[in-house]
């Protein structure tokens, strides 16, 4: 399959549902809600507050996964997921890349390897020299390909309260693919849909702490 042919992308509550007055875990967040992060080494993220904008499902093996998707004052959007890494908590955070950027961090040539080989890959990143800061610091130098063309479905709303769509032609099927540097802080993750429209997305792994404070939004 050519990664090339399909860039890019993708991008309610009931009156009677209770006023939330606080927020307990990021899992609980939801659109108009704001989250407030302490600094990193992310510079569209680091000390910011958070709208979020968007909430969305993905499907794997008929387990339902929320993705929050935030924009900060500067209207950068990103993606917001809780995942766990040998029983601890950590958010991910990704941020969508365009093709252009996508060959500016890597070979292209190698890059398309990933959709063959297979599990184990190896992708190195180019030379520092020839990539933005801010790409700089969502990457690492080099990614081992963890998943390999997983099957799963992505749903536009929310669906943790209520059962995922009985029917496939009720959902966007995908093949995901996800790749993670040896100190497992930072990802690409890969989503190519049944029309050949690719995604690609940089992610960091970072703490539950990074969120310093979460504001209901109603």
């Amino acid at each position: 399959m050519s990664w090339l042919g399909g860039f890019f992308s993708k991008d309610k509550k009931g009156d009677s549902e209770p006023v939330r007055s606080s927020l307990g875990h990021p899992s609980q967040l939801d659109k108009g809600d704001i989250i407030k992060l302490s600094f990193l080494n992310q510079q569209e993220l680091s000390g910011q507050r958070l709208e979020v904008t968007d909430v969305n499902t993905y499907d794997f093996e008929n387990r339902a996964k929320p993705s929050f998707t935030l924009k900060n004052d500067a209207g950068d959007a990103f993606s917001l997921s809780v995942c766990e890494d040998n029983g601890e908590q950590k958010l991910s955070f990704s941020r969508l890349l365009k093709r252009k950027k996508v060959l500016a961090l890597f070979d292209e040539a190698a890059f398309a390897g990933v959709f063959a080989a297979g599990a184990g890959i190896t992708l190195n990143r180019n030379a520092e020299s020839d990539i933005p800061q801010s790409l700089l610091e969502w990457t690492a130098p080099q990614y081992v390909e963890e998943v390999d063309c997983s099957s799963g479905y992505y749903h536009e709303g929310d669906y943790r309260n209520k059962p995922l769509p009985e029917y496939e032609k009720d959902a966007s099927g995908l093949e995901y693919y996800l790749l993670e540097d040896p100190d497992g802080e930072f990802a690409i993750e890969i989503e190519v849909y049944a029309d050949g429209e690719t995604e690609v997305s940089a992610t960091v792994y970072l703490p539950m702490t990074t969120i310093e404070e979460m504001w209901p939004g109603k």
